[in-house]
């Protein structure tokens, strides 16, 4: 009996101490995760305690930057520097030009926000007129806070309008237009890639004279004429002599542009590229720019608010 009970004992014996080796196993396999979780925090925080702590003359400038920019200012000084971020900016600001306007606000309404409050400016109807890059430069400083600080972008509407010229600058720019047109039509249909002996903007003169223009120097041989006649000389846009493509001993005589003479000058590249001056000597010439019928300019009516503290009193 008795050794039947030592046998049973010791049995119960393995039995738990089974038990408690696989308990701790389990317990063990657990901890794992845990500790890699625990050791990444430990890395992190090591991490942040590392970084050395902010300079306070930073903070403190920081801070004055911040009561700086929290500063009241008058309507008249808003205005002015509003003004001044759409000239800077490329809008034309001058009264007379009727591209920029901001109507008079009413004066600064008090808000409570969190646990301050703050004075609200709103100006509502500012108009910007210009070019499409000039106007949205305009929006960019003012919804950035790039000038004022605590200027914020509430409404923004944005239309486009076609801007029509005076007699005179319609006139210069549709004979502008015809000229190009003719160069174009010309090269196309002597089959031209490049103008051979162009008068361009590197001789210095230009010219108005269209039978003359935008080449008078190529020789009938060299444009590939083989008859006996004399067709005139140069690629021209009034009377030129096209040399006939299939039977280069003919050629035909056509205008390409309506008149002999226009009222300004121009010079040509060999790309077929025109410039237009209003007189013949490059050195004193003005030169003019654009050929469309119309431009379109960019409108955008706006609406901020420029918050700033109220003054202690």
């Amino acid at each position: 009996m008795l050794p039947r009970i030592g046998r049973m004992a010791f049995l119960v014996i393995i039995g738990v101490c089974l038990i408690i080796y696989i308990g701790v196993g389990i317990v063990y396999l657990q901890q794992g995760p845990k500790q890699k979780n625990l050791q990444e925090q430990i890395n992190k925080t090591a991490v942040i305690v590392q970084k050395p702590l902010p300079d306070m003359k930073k903070l403190q400038a920081e801070y004055e930057a911040v009561q700086q920019a929290l500063a009241p200012m008058s309507i008249p000084e808003v205005l002015e520097v509003i003004v001044d971020i759409a000239e800077k900016n490329g809008i034309d600001v001058d009264p007379s030009s009727g591209r920029f306007h901001i109507p008079p606000p009413p004066g600064p309404q008090a808000k409570k926000i969190g646990e301050g409050t703050y004075q609200i400016l709103s100006i509502g109807g500012i108009k910007a007129q210009g070019d499409y890059e000039s106007v949205m430069a305009f929006i960019s400083d003012l919804d950035s806070g790039k000038t004022l600080e605590t200027m914020l972008l509430r409404r923004v509407e944005l239309n486009q309008i076609e801007i029509k010229f005076g007699e005179e600058e319609t006139a210069r720019r549709a004979e502008f237009r015809a000229v190009i047109a003719a160069v174009r039509d010309m090269m196309a249909a002597n089959g031209l890639s490049q103008i051979p002996h162009p008068i361009d903007y590197e001789g210095g003169v230009a010219t108005n004279d269209m039978s003359a223009f935008p080449d008078i120097t190529t020789t009938a041989a060299e444009k590939g004429y083989t008859g006996s006649d004399t067709p005139k000389s140069g690629y021209v846009l009034y009377e030129h002599d096209r040399i006939l493509a299939d039977n280069t001993t003919t050629f035909e005589t056509e205008s390409y542009i309506d008149q002999t003479v226009t009222q300004y000058y121009y010079t040509c590249e060999a790309d077929g590229t025109v410039r237009q001056f209003d007189g013949p000597d490059l050195t004193t010439a003005t030169e003019y720019f654009g050929s469309e019928e119309y431009e379109v300019e960019t409108v955008a009516i706006l609406s901020v608010d420029l918050y700033s503290k109220p003054a202690q009193g």
